[in-house]
């Protein structure tokens, strides 16, 4: 029995493996877990191992030791990002400098398909990672998420103060109003992004590179994303059976 635990900067979520299934899942806040309060479900649970990747910092590492410790006797095992691991070759000049989070989404689509892929996290940040075909990692893009858009016009721009959330049938269409505009700009920066980066990868992998979708927006993504994907919420927890076997 494995707990796995995917800590972001203002989300986390969780699962427990039983074998290579997965019993029970959930999701939780990352304030509240550095506040001391855990998710309710994690008194019925009896882990064997704790395995983590978390990109909110040393201290909610910190904490999230202790609460584990306390709570099952056990100590966790954080990934880390190496300059190789299950045939991903690392991009950058300084390899502990990049996401763990990136790093783990990359292991698992390159493990599921060894093949060029960009892999699309979209959470707080959206970040765009390229593959060749080889499993080396060309490097990366990174944004702001569409949440974190859309936030920082409610606080900056006096007109899009009143902005509501995204619909998931919303048209591509130009908009005729503040909230249209604004929501549809949104979509289209990231989808843009998406398939500029493909075009790039195409042209040193040689054919259609997969698309990956991952993170909290990922289903909104997939909803208006034109080209063929795989959307796998998922992602980074699957590669920690790869960092951390």
């Amino acid at each position: 029995m494995i707990l796995e635990l995917d800590i972001g900067n203002s989300r986390g979520k969780w699962r427990l493996l039983a074998g290579e299934k997965v019993g029970l899942r959930g999701g939780f806040d990352v304030a509240a877990l550095a506040a001391g309060r855990l998710p309710g479900d994690w008194g019925e649970l009896r882990p064997t191992r704790v395995r983590a990747v978390n990109v909110a910092g040393p201290v909610v590492a910190e904490l999230l030791v202790n609460h584990v410790w306390n709570l099952f006797s056990l100590e966790v095992e954080f990934s880390q990002v190496e300059s190789e691991c299950a045939g991903v070759v690392c991009g950058y000049d300084n390899h502990s400098l990049l996401g763990a989070d990136r790093w783990l989404a990359m292991l698992a689509a390159y493990g599921q398909s060894r093949r060029a892929a960009l892999i699309v996290d979209c959470g707080s940040a959206a970040t765009l990672d390229l593959l060749d075909n080889d499993g080396r990692h060309l490097g990366g893009y990174i944004a702001p998420g569409i949440g974190l858009m859309q936030r920082s016009l409610r606080v900056d721009t006096h007109a899009a103060r009143s902005v509501r959330d995204i619909a998931l049938n919303e048209p591509l269409c130009a908009g005729r109003t503040t909230d249209e505009g604004v929501n549809r700009g949104l979509l289209l920066m990231v989808l843009g992004a998406i398939d500029r980066a493909l075009e790039e990868l195409q042209h040193s992998a040689g054919r259609e590179p997969l698309l990956w979708l991952t993170g909290g927006d990922a289903p909104l993504l997939s909803t208006f994303c034109r080209r063929e994907h795989r959307l796998v919420p998922d992602l980074v927890l699957d590669g920690l059976a790869l960092s951390n076997p």
